[in-house]
């Protein structure tokens, strides 16, 4: 349990300016939609940008509602909530080398695979908490609208996409940590491997020859479109749980395999 609060305590900080910076996000999006909201004269103006919209899963004419232009701004809910869990599943394992606290805490009287089990429990709570968060902030944004089923339906859909994406990146972080001797590379190369499979992404959206790539980015795994209808492809959910449930698994292999930088 100590190790646990000193997690928690020492990722504190982090969560607020991540949570912070959803909330300005979101609440800038929502002010935005005023202009978008049941005008049917934007819709035509915005037309010719239609191939762009379906790369980004969402169709012209569901922009001015709040549940289809909550979809169509659901990369900045994917993306810096991916990033958030990529490098905290990276940092909350190297952190211990990166602070000069590696020699303290894994001399102490507990095994690795305690310490990584606390660890992993805290990352996990905390991705859980900022998708509260987003949901809370989301909702609290586009309140003042017209809100329907419909858009708590999709609310609740989209959350449940992001956490898996969330969890494939969590996961990953945390086998990249515990494989790169260099603590300072893990949180570079998550960072790069996530830009990639974004801009994998968004080829599929714009290229249709480029379909087959959609197995290799998780982005494409739980898609607005695809949450708005409330559809989970069993693929793609069995593909989340071996990249998760492999990555973990790396972690206490190799982690308690290799040399600690101290």
């Amino acid at each position: 349990m100590n190790i646990i609060r000193r997690e928690f305590k020492a990722n504190f900080k982090s969560f607020l300016i991540w949570s912070g910076a959803l909330f300005v996000i979101f609440f800038a999006a929502s002010t935005e939609f005023e202009a978008y909201y049941n005008n049917d004269e934007i819709v035509e103006a915005m037309a010719t940008f239609e191939a762009l919209f379906q790369a980004l899963g969402v169709e012209i004419s569901n922009m001015t509602t709040p549940k289809g232009f909550l979809a169509l701004v659901s990369v900045y809910i994917y993306l810096p909530l991916s990033i958030y869990a990529g490098l905290l599943g990276s940092n909350i394992i190297s952190k211990e080398e990166k602070d000069k606290t590696a020699e303290f805490l894994f001399t102490m009287p507990v095994s690795r695979t305690k310490v990584l089990i606390s660890k992993f429990l805290v990352a996990l709570t905390y991705i859980l908490l900022i998708d509260l968060v987003a949901v809370g902030v989301n909702i609290l944004a586009y309140a003042r609208f017209d809100l329907d089923r419909d858009f708590f339906e999709f609310t609740v859909y989209l959350t449940l996409g992001v956490f898996l994406t969330e969890l494939i990146f969590l996961s990953l972080g945390f086998l990249l940590a515990s494989v790169l001797n260099q603590y300072k590379l893990s949180g570079g190369i998550m960072i790069g491997f996530l830009m990639a499979s974004f801009m994998v992404s968004m080829l599929i959206g714009f290229v249709e020859e480029a379909d087959f790539l959609k197995y290799l980015t998780p982005f494409q795994y739980f898609p607005a479109d695809k949450m708005m209808q409330g559809s989970f492809d069993f693929i793609f959910l069995f593909l989340t749980i071996l990249v998760s449930a492999s990555s973990i698994g790396g972690l206490f292999y190799f982690f308690k395999k290799r040399d600690l930088f101290i």
